[in-house]
């Protein structure tokens, strides 16, 4: 504490945070118990400066740090008064009346811009409105940043995390000030025609507009997406192969705009200020002034805001002469992070971005101090690519906890990956920048420039993409357990403390940990089947994952030129998960809503066979999953009634139907293969899209329909769930999947009464989102 005191205060700010976040306490005790830890602190101050009183002290002012990170929270917790999220709860239309914050950023059909509220008439007048919120807007009206607007739209709340493991919008915008989204198709109703006279935001935004036709002198194509992201921090036009290759890799970081880039830009403005022989006294100010312009320029992320801080603290010591502590630094950045926004504790970028630099402060010199050991340290250039490593190593071994838990996934090729592409990153920075300014004074030295950034930017993708199909380039791992990672925390901190006493509390510490997370998973005999049923809006996919340790998919959810259920949802979970084989597929029929996920699945992990009803459409996905399939070596197989899927105990899986057997104007949704599963028992029943005709099919043989969780037919139509049908299956459960809002009417109202008066509880995927149940064989119980 006496030498890194700020670096303690924000551990115990960040813990205040975490306790208000899981635990709501009155205001009325938080400012009681801050102010009266903070009283006894400074009196033990004033009283002496014993031993014994500088640690009571030290713990005093802790406690208060803690009681002020909740007092913080309570306070984020309450919401303004004219929050624009009281009008978003039903996505009704309103009238806006705002002021442009930022550029506009084009996005496939729409543009996207941030707005800061000034009043919103919903249909009961002018109201006075306050709080940032994002606009898409499909117009072609020009948006001049500082200018007020009014405009149409529908209000409505960006999306939580709706399946497991997937990206939670909501929290990412909210740890930005943003809490609501308005949707607007129609042209500006007013505009002010006039802006201040001088305003930062604009010129931010005239900084981000020129740059893009810089850049776009010498690049096109994904090199162009890349230099707008490397720069400016615009990933929106990058693709999501060259996104998933880099982050298959661990090297997705450069893809961020991040400390390592206001590195960087720093190193670059301090050869500037060398060059024009500013002098000393002056140099600070303009290379801080660069860096906090930069961090504007970029977006104000954590990491930037969080390098900005750590660089300006730098910068101020050295020119007053006075030394700095790295981890008081690391903890300045994150109080005023923190005081600012304190909902990006939770956000993955700011956990990544201060474990990185954590790892590297703490891990840098016992690596660096190995390597000298093991490899000679008389060439240069073998001293300046073991110090890299070392970085490398240091920053991968300290966020690993979040990469496990968030992606499910150890990247190993990062470790040597880095050597080559982070150099390249920084020439491509400094060459494309270079090329920026020399645009307006020299063609040709901004073209020459130009080149080599586009020439590395080319090479960095291609290099990237063969390094992701290497074997192990990356290892799934799934998510840990919290236990386990606190063992692997205090295991490395053993490790790199074991010539000091502390060693002495480490080690029984992590043997105990480890005793706490294996005990527990050893006596753990009882066999569970879990169920997930995917939100992937109109279209169905459902996970089931067997005691045995298999796993079976029945539908892939669908796809279209903006959404891939596979790769968007089903993929993230399974990496999560730690799995990267598929014992079956099942499609239950070749409806894209159904089929559409199933190329994404199969070009990235293992299947072991796809199990097909046997009536085909000829649509254009359906050949080309028989094509992809085919070049895979993935067998496909036609399941017909009756028969039993092996291998998949103590479980019991079987085909009620399958095909078009008789009907006489045949539907491909009454061809849906049935499937039951009985586990212990429990018992499951997927009718696919099946619809009347296929219900009253099954009933022929209703003694073999009683399930206690059925899986709606057809996203809950009008043409299925026949009273007569629910009767045989009498099910405790019922789950439709259909999506928000969707231009069906899925589930029809007459069907979701019909399971009300029935008494059956009927979960919605567009309510609820994901829907998760277990069983033990016993009974069937929900647990999302």
């Amino acid at each position: 504490m006496a030498k890194r005191p700020v670096f303690f205060l924000a551990l115990a700010f960040c813990l205040g945070i975490l306790t208000q976040h899981g635990c709501s306490f009155s205001p009325v005790f938080l400012i009681s118990a801050f102010v009266l830890f903070l009283f006894a602190a400074v009196l033990i101050m004033l009283a002496g400066s014993r031993e014994f009183s500088s640690l009571l002290n030290s713990v005093l002012l802790l406690i208060a740090c803690l009681f002020s990170g909740m007092l913080r929270m309570y306070l984020e917790k309450i919401p303004a008064r004219g929050d624009l999220s009281a009008w978003a709860q039903d996505n009704r239309e309103i009238l806006l009346l705002g002021e442009v914050k930022t550029a506009a950023e084009t996005r496939r059909n729409s543009r996207r811009f941030l707005c800061e509220a000034r009043a919103l008439n919903a249909g009961a007048g002018w109201q006075p409105a306050q709080g940032n919120l994002l606009i898409y807007f499909k117009a072609q009206d020009s948006i001049i940043v500082s200018e007020e607007i009014m405009l149409r739209g529908r209000l409505t709340l960006p999306d939580s995390g709706r399946n497991p493991a997937a990206f939670d919008y909501r929290a990412y915008l909210q740890a930005q000030g943003i809490g609501t989204i308005l949707y607007s198709s129609d042209s500006l109703l007013w505009r002010a025609g006039e802006t201040p006279f001088f305003s930062f935001p604009a010129l931010i935004a005239r900084a981000q507009l020129w740059t893009e036709p810089q850049l776009a002198r010498f690049a096109s194509g994904q090199e162009l997406a890349m230099l707008k992201g490397l720069l400016i921090g615009q990933r929106v036009d990058i693709s999501s192969e060259v996104i998933e290759s880099f982050s298959r890799t661990g090297l997705i970081h450069i893809l961020s705009v991040s400390g390592l880039h206001v590195g960087f830009i720093a190193l670059m403005l301090i050869m500037l200020v060398e060059l024009c022989r500013v002098p000393p006294r002056g140099q600070w100010p303009i290379i801080i002034g660069g860096l906090i312009f930069y961090a504007c320029l970029t977006g104000l992320q954590p990491p930037i805001v969080r390098a900005t801080i750590m660089a300006a603290v730098l910068l101020l010591g050295r020119a007053r002469e006075l030394s700095t502590n790295i981890y008081n630094n690391l903890g300045l950045a994150a109080l005023i992070i923190l005081l600012w926004q304190p909902l990006q504790l939770f956000q993955i970028s700011f956990q990544l971005s201060f474990a990185a630099m954590f790892g590297i402060a703490y891990l840098y010199r016992p690596l660096l101090f190995a390597f000298g050991r093991l490899v000679p340290w008389r060439w240069l250039l073998v001293r300046w690519a073991l110090a890299l490593l070392a970085v490398s190593i240091a920053a991968q071994l300290a966020t690993l906890p979040f990469t496990v838990t968030s992606f499910g996934r150890v990247p190993f090729a990062s470790l040597w990956g880095n050597l080559l592409v982070i150099p390249a990153c920084f020439v491509i920075v400094a060459t494309a920048a270079i090329a920026c300014f020399c645009a307006p004074l020299s063609g040709f030295v901004s073209s020459a420039f130009g080149a080599v950034a586009e020439l590395l930017t080319s090479g960095m993708i291609a290099f990237t993409k063969w390094l992701a199909t290497i074997p192990l380039a990356s290892f799934a791992s799934g998510s840990a357990p919290p236990l386990l990672l606190l063992a692997y925390l205090l295991g490395l901190a053993t490790v790199v403390e074991w010539r000091r006493r502390i060693r002495r509390h480490l080690l029984p510490a992590t043997l105990l940990t480890l005793n706490f997370y294996i005990w527990p998973v050893a006596l753990s005999v009882e066999p569970k089947l879990r169920l997930t049923f995917f939100d992937v809006g109109q279209g169905d996919a459902a996970l089931l994952e067997f005691p045995g340790g298999k796993q079976m998919l029945i539908d892939a959810g669908p796809r279209d030129d903006s959404f891939d259920a596979g790769e968007r949802i089903l993929l993230p979970y399974l990496r999560v998960r730690g799995i990267s084989r598929l014992a079956a597929v099942i499609v239950s029929h070749p409806h894209a809503d159904h089929l559409g996920g199933l190329p994404a699945l199969a070009q990235a992990i293992a299947i072991d066979s796809v199990y097909f009803c046997g009536v085909e459409i000829d649509s254009e996905l359906e050949q080309f999953c028989e094509r992809l399939l085919d070049s895979l070596n993935v067998p496909r197989r036609v399941l017909r009634a009756g028969e039993r899927l092996r291998g998949f105990d103590p479980a019991q899986i079987m085909a009620l139907r399958s095909g078009n057997i008789h009907q006489p104007e045949p539907n491909v949704n009454d061809a849906s293969l049935v499937i039951k599963i009985l586990f212990g028992k429990t018992s499951v029943l997927f009718p696919g899209d099946a619809e009347s005709w296929g219900e009253y099919q099954m009933l022929k043989h209703a003694h073999a329909l009683d399930s206690d969780l059925l899986k709606v037919g057809h996203h809950g139509s009008r043409t299925s769930s026949l009273p007569a049908f629910l009767a045989a299956v009498t099910p405790d459960w019922a789950v439709a999947s259909a999506g928000r809002r969707n231009k069906f009417g899925h589930p029809d109202s007459l069907i979701v009464a019909r399971y009300d008066s029935l008494h059956i509880p009927l979960l919605r995927t567009d309510l609820s989102g994901a829907i998760v149940f277990e069983s033990d064989g016993a009974k069937l119980q929900r647990v999302r």
